[in-house]
């Protein structure tokens, strides 16, 4: 029944995630690694040691945003944590959105601007990437002169394509844009290179980030943001009260005392994606794209063929049939190296077929 909703959204395709069977997850980018035993520990003594559930949690996460400042060299009162990034980025919109405002989304790139944009009233504007999939900060710039935006996104790494976009490209956009610009850093410990340092500053600018990835709090929904105070505090203005779990609060607390286990991780991962990377660019009918995230992005070869045979066999990637861009792509997350190397094997397995 649709009969009170806004007409503007009947058309609005919800994100729905199927529930799918499987023995083996790779479509959502989350950490292979769950909290280790350690961390575990120190939140099971907390529980028993008489933390009371019945009360709200801190409003402000003031202990996480401490223990943010301090890691990143920032002050707290240029960070704000969220449910995850989706919260942030809806905060964001609602904050700077009115009706008819435009949005520069990369395309392809994270569906969740485009989606929050429309539910605020706004009009999204997709800049394609080329054919590599790599930013055009000459289009960006078009597309500003042509749309006149309140916000441009950008994501590095990219997803679902891994690549990034360089300081010198984003200084590029902030010389001919004053606008809102946010810059989505969700995967950017799998890069090496962050920009938050050289771009908290500005005074239009929002770095993102999230303990989902490397973090592997996917499962606690914990992001937060970075921008100048004065840009914070207007954030502020549209956040909604106690939206972070004491829990959350404690476990991200907590996984930042333990940086050196996020850091084995990350580089584990990374090796993983790399030695994915290379593998499958042994194998015909794959064209794999490089990668500065926790997944691989390749095209395939009767892309639909190949996700459907790969879950016959009980491996969750993710495929994109819906996206005329992506439609011959796979997206694949880097799992663990027993997970990987079965991945590898039956990928070699079902390409001999495909391509008889």
């Amino acid at each position: 029944m649709t009969a009170y909703l806004r007409e503007d959204l009947k058309n609005l395709a919800p994100y729905t995630i199927e529930q799918i069977p499987y023995t083996i997850k790779l479509d959502a980018n989350e950490s292979p690694f769950d909290l280790p035993k350690s961390v575990r520990s120190v939140l099971a003594e907390e529980i028993l040691g008489g933390l009371r559930f019945n009360r709200y949690p801190d409003s402000d996460s003031y202990s996480l945003r401490e223990k943010l400042a301090h890691t990143l060299a920032l002050n707290t009162n240029q960070l704000m944590v969220g449910t995850g990034s989706d919260e942030l980025l809806q905060i964001i919109i609602n904050a700077f959105i009115s009706k008819n405002d435009t949005v520069l989304c990369p395309y392809p790139s994270f569906g969740m601007y485009a989606i929050f944009t429309r539910i605020a009233g706004g009009v999204p504007i997709d800049v394609p990437l080329d054919e590599e999939f790599a930013y055009n900060v000459d289009r960006f710039s078009c597309y500003i002169e042509d749309y006149k935006p309140k916000i441009v996104f950008l994501c590095s790494p990219n997803n679902p394509t891994g690549n990034v976009i360089s300081k010198k490209e984003v200084l590029q956009i902030l010389k001919v844009y004053n606008g809102i610009v946010v810059l989505d850093e969700a995967y950017v410990e799998f890069s090496g290179t962050s920009l938050i340092r050289e771009l908290i500053e500005y005074p239009n600018v929002i770095v993102l980030r999230t303990f989902s990835k490397a973090y592997g709090l996917a499962g606690l929904r914990v992001g937060y943001l970075a921008a100048c105070k004065e840009l914070t505090e207007d954030l502020y203005r549209v956040k909604p009260p106690y939206n972070i779990s004491f829990f959350s609060q404690r476990a991200a607390c907590i996984m930042l005392d333990h940086v050196d286990l996020v850091n084995k991780c990350v580089t584990d991962i990374i090796s993983a994606r790399e030695k994915m990377f290379q593998s499958f660019d042994g194998i015909d009918g794959i064209k794999p794209y490089p990668s500065k995230a926790n997944f691989i992005l390749a095209k395939f070869k009767d892309a639909i063929s190949v996700y459907d045979k790969l879950l016959q066999n009980g491996v969750l990637v993710r495929n994109f049939q819906n996206n005329h861009l992506l439609r011959d792509c796979l997206r694949i997350t880097a799992g663990e190296k027993h997970e990987n190397d079965y991945l590898i094997s039956l990928l070699k397995k079902i390409m001999s077929e495909v391509l008889v």
